[in-house]
């Protein structure tokens, strides 16, 4: 079968992938009349046709390297003949060789991907996180990693898989990490306009340590300075290398400028939920990084010394009222305890720290008598509890309910589902991840690295710039500047 007929066959959608009927769509508005559940079914059927075909490229590629011979230099020659062919950077190239190889392992996740039913992004998750487990694991996971693909974004799913092989490979996390670790690298690449880009690969903890000391400069400016949070966390960076401790103010309001001139320098605040007997040295389960998923007992070994902790008991059933007016300020160990047991922001696919998000009250706060109880409250980023407080209002047709005390279901307004748990209970707790493989591999000492790893993050094949449109920076939750928000009945 061609590729189009096979596209066509995938998707039930495009006949025979003619390029008149694609014409045709447009010309016509037919795209223009279709309902909103209409063009969200195109936007899905899109979408599977463009796994299909990613799929289709992956295998070709790694079709050409294994004819040109499987060795280094086989390799090298066809990326480079590969990204002659279609324009593509010979790192790409490479990238999609490797993410094949990997796939060789694989028979099931490579037939899902061929499919259309996960996507590139998804794949590349998959097969980077489970290259090293065993044979006889790999065929009693993958049927569970399709599932859980189909229902995650690629953020989350990368959160989510890594947990698990940390679960069922324990010793082995480490030896992961410090792999990674020396790949790490900071890069600058010119662009036009006078312009670069600055990236790099760093361990998760000392990203968020930027991350949050940049944020946190971008905050120290007052309400009248005219830059968006984009712009202010790149010029932080810039002050931060001059040896700055705060970003000024660009107001030009002189002495009517209510922004701080300095602050004293403090560490920023990194939230780590760390299983006791992690802690204690008496298991290897990973640990949670907020904002990013799970890092070794190693790292929270080393990181332990600097930090400051809190305790979180598990509560099998949410207190009751009476038991937390015994407290001598329930409003403050809930605060402490929803963020810990959330982890991040509680809409799916959402990566923002709990520690830069808020709290908020699936049922309106009660100010009469004892207040409010911990499955109760989730913790969200600015940009999704203003969507919720909108839903509330009824301003948007969305559907936000609390299922029970651990999970939140989210309905959009043409009727997708997607529920969230509390994620980092799951690092706080591990017995309460019951989706997890609960079978422990034995690790060896050593595992063979990648015969080619791959060097770029290919979370979607397409290297953005600058927006067109500047509106559409604030669509996402890290650029959406707090205190933007009126919520009724806040919580005290």
């Amino acid at each position: 079968m061609g590729i189009c007929r096979q596209i066509a066959w995938t998707t039930g959608w495009w006949n025979g992938c003619s390029k008149g009927r694609i014409e045709h769509m447009f010309d016509s508005g037919e795209l223009q009349g279709m309902t909103d559940e209409g063009l969200l079914d195109a936007v899905r059927r899109a979408h599977g046709a463009a796994a299909f075909a990613q799929a289709a490229e992956v295998l070709a590629v790694r079709e050409l390297y294994r004819r040109r011979g499987a060795t280094e230099r086989g390799a090298e020659f066809a990326a480079a003949e590969a990204s002659m062919a279609v324009q593509i950077s010979e790192t790409v190239a490479a990238g999609l060789i490797d993410i094949g190889i990997g796939l060789d392992r694989l028979p099931r996740i490579r037939e899902a991907f061929a499919s259309g039913r996960i996507d590139l992004a998804r794949t590349q998750v998959l097969v980077e996180n489970v290259r090293d487990l065993p044979e006889e694991l790999l065929a009693d996971v993958e049927p569970t990693l399709i599932d859980v693909a189909e229902r995650l974004p690629p953020a989350r799913l990368r959160q989510t898989v890594r947990r698990w092989v940390a679960r069922l490979d324990p010793a082995g996390e480490s030896r992961r990490r410090e792999r990674r670790e020396g790949d790490r690298d900071v890069r600058i690449k010119a662009v036009q306009d006078g312009m670069a880009v600055f990236d790099g690969l760093v361990p998760a903890v000392g990203a968020q340590t930027v991350a949050m000391r940049l944020r946190e400069m971008s905050l120290q400016v007052c309400r009248s300075d005219p830059r968006t949070m984009t712009q202010r966390r790149a010029d932080a960076l810039v002050a931060l290398a001059d040896g700055a401790r705060h970003l000024r103010c660009t107001c030009n309001r002189g002495k009517r400028c209510t922004a701080k001139e300095s602050e004293p320098s403090r560490r920023p605040l990194i939230q780590i939920g760390v299983p006791a007997e992690t802690f204690l040295g008496e298991s290897d389960a990973p640990a949670h990084l907020a904002g990013y998923g799970p890092i070794d007992a190693a790292v929270v070994h080393r990181i332990a010394e600097y930090a400051r902790f809190q305790l979180i008991p598990e509560r099998i059933e949410d207190p009751t009222s009476s038991e937390e007016a015994a407290r001598p300020d329930p409003a403050q160990w809930q605060d402490r305890d929803v963020r810990a047991l959330d982890g991040m922001c509680r809409f799916p696919g959402c990566t923002m720290p709990s520690s830069e998000s808020l709290l908020d009250h699936s049922v309106p706060f009660d100010t009469v008598r004892r207040g409010t109880v911990l499955a109760n409250l989730a913790v969200l980023c600015t940009r999704h509890l203003r969507l919720k407080a909108a839903a509330g209002r009824g301003e948007t047709s969305w559907r936000i309910d609390r299922v029970d005390a651990d999970r939140l279901r989210w309905r959009s307004p043409t009727g997708d589902e997607r529920t969230t748990l509390r994620e980092g209970e799951r690092y706080l707790f591990p017995h309460t991840d019951i989706e997890a493989f609960h079978a422990i591999w034995p690790s060896p000492a050593s595992v063979s690295a990648p015969p080619h790893p791959s060097t770029v993050d290919l979370t979607y094949p397409i290297e953005h710039g600058a927006f067109v449109h500047p509106e559409l920076v604030s669509m996402t939750p890290e650029n959406e500047p707090p205190g933007h928000l009126v919520v009724e009945n806040p919580s005290r």
